[in-house]
Formats: structure tokens, C-alpha cells, sequence
């Protein structure tokens, strides 16, 4: 027969593994949907492309180092759009490494607790 700390104590323990499994869970989830929104937007983008392409006028640029003078053409649209690129990509890294620090603290806490 268990005692009241040993019944508790394994609640706690079975609670705990159950959070865990919810996380891995939810990491898995969010990992798969960020591979899917990568690949939605690359193939829309390689949709778009001809397009764009297709737009622009015959010899607008001759060698490698102007492709980005496909963003030109509009005026000031290129670089509005090339800004709001930039500030998406800082934002995603924000949200990924202010996540990177939660997990690990948590992961810190985690194994303070088990030693205890």
C-alpha cells in the first residue's frame, strides 16, 4: 500500500510526462508547419517569377550582379518590398531564438527539479 507522499509524488511524476509529450507535440506541430509555409512560399514564388520576368524589358540587365534590378521596375515598390522582407526575416529570427531561450531555461528547470 502507498502512502499519501508516494501517491502524490507520482502524480506529480506522471503529470509531468504528460506535459512533456504535450510539448513534443506541439514542437512537432510547429516544425511542420513552418516547413510547410516554406515550401508554400518558395513554390509561390517560383510561380510568380515568370511573371515578373516576363515584365520586365528585354536586357534591363546583362550580368549577374544587377538580378536584383528585378525589384526596380515599380519605383519604389522594390525597395518597400525588399524592407518588409528584411523585417519579416528579423522578426522570425526574434521569435526563434526568444523560443530557443524558453525551452532551454525550462529544460534548466527541469533537470533542477529531477535532482532534487
Amino acid at each position: 500500500m502507498r502512502s499519501t507522499e508516494e501517491r502524490i509524488a507520482a502524480v506529480k511524476r506522471r503529470s509531468k510526462e504528460m506535459e512533456r509529450k504535450k510539448q513534443i507535440r506541439r514542437g512537432r506541430i510547429v516544425g511542420i508547419s513552418s516547413v510547410a509555409a516554406c515550401l508554400i512560399s518558395i513554390v509561390g514564388l517560383s510561380f510568380a517569377m515568370p511573371g515578373i520576368m516576363a515584365g520586365m524589358e528585354n536586357g534591363a540587365y546583362t550580368y549577374v550582379g544587377a538580378a536584383a534590378s528585378i525589384f526596380d521596375g515599380g519605383g519604389g515598390f522594390g525597395y518597400a518590398l525588399i524592407g518588409l522582407l528584411a523585417f519579416a526575416l528579423g522578426v522570425s529570427v526574434t521569435i526563434l531564438s526568444y523560443h530557443i531561450q524558453l525551452r532551454s531555461r525550462r529544460n534548466r528547470e527541469n533537470a533542477e527539479e529531477s535532482d532534487d
